[in-house]
């Protein structure tokens, strides 16, 4: 994974375990991006063989995990992780929400940049 894109460290355990289970279908899987879009997680990978091919079972439950990633997102704060609601843009616990600025940490190859 070389870029992966910009999210709120809150989210960092949805995508590690959206990871590991994506680790487990026994098929290698690409990830083109992970991001914040209109207040809920995307992470777009595909398995190998579905970038080639119709989907088959692997890229089925690989979607099927990067979907639920998206909703566990719809309800944890995207900063500090506390249960949250959606706001227009973003996803923070009301605590968060009155922070500003939100900080966002990017994941890149050539290591962790933070933003503010």
């Amino acid at each position: 994974m070389s870029q992966v894109g910009c999210v709120g460290a809150g989210w960092y355990r949805i995508i590690f375990a959206a990871l590991e289970q994506a680790g487990q279908l026994g098929e290698p899987v690409t990830y083109q991006q992970m991001k914040q879009k209109f207040g809920e997680l995307r992470i777009y990978g595909r398995t190998v063989r579905g970038q080639y091919s119709p989907p088959g079972d692997a890229e089925r439950r690989l979607m099927g995990i990067l979907d639920a990633a998206r909703d566990a997102s719809l309800s944890t704060c995207e900063v500090c992780s506390a249960p949250a609601v959606a706001e227009k843009t973003r996803v923070r616990c009301t605590a968060c929400a009155d922070r500003n600025p939100v900080h966002l940490v990017c994941l890149s190859s050539a290591g962790v940049i933070s933003h503010q």
